[in-house]
């Protein structure tokens, strides 16, 4: 289904030669280890490193990677918010899409396939429940 998106076109050369069917995993997999490579750089320096827009009274009394601190720039800056939705949306699929290939790589049957997936989606879904859930009590707090 997604594979001759891939397979005809000049990004043929990157996919896996061994499975055209994963060909797409395979590929949103790479691209969300790229995203995950900036978007950890983006935390590091924002969360600890930038304070330059924190009010002095959290800094000192707080410190720059507090709860209050994180509160008041998800309060402040929405795009701080999105970025952050963002990170947990990439590493919640970059982690269940790995986990899935190396289980694949064992080679289970169909049925077993068809349970990981269940599995893996309502891991995943509830993963980003949570996740949304905790930065809601963040703005809401």
């Amino acid at each position: 289904m997604g594979t001759e998106l891939f397979s005809e076109s000049k990004f043929a050369k990157f996919l896996p030669k061994h499975s055209k069917k994963s060909a797409l995993w395979w590929v949103l997999q790479r691209i969300t280890g790229v995203m995950l490579f900036f978007l950890i750089l983006f935390h590091m320096l924002v969360n600890h490193y930038l304070s330059a827009h924190l009010p002095l009274d959290i800094v000192e009394t707080y410190g720059i990677a507090s709860f209050q601190a994180v509160r008041w720039k998800m309060i402040n800056f929405p795009f701080y918010f999105w970025i952050s939705v963002l990170f947990v949306l990439t590493v919640v699929f970059h982690m269940l899409n790995g986990f899935r290939t190396v289980t694949l790589d064992l080679a289970p049957g169909r049925v077993s396939k068809r349970l990981l997936a269940i599995v893996l989606l309502l891991i995943g879904f509830l993963l980003v429940v949570y996740a949304f859930f905790l930065n809601y009590t963040v703005m809401v707090a």
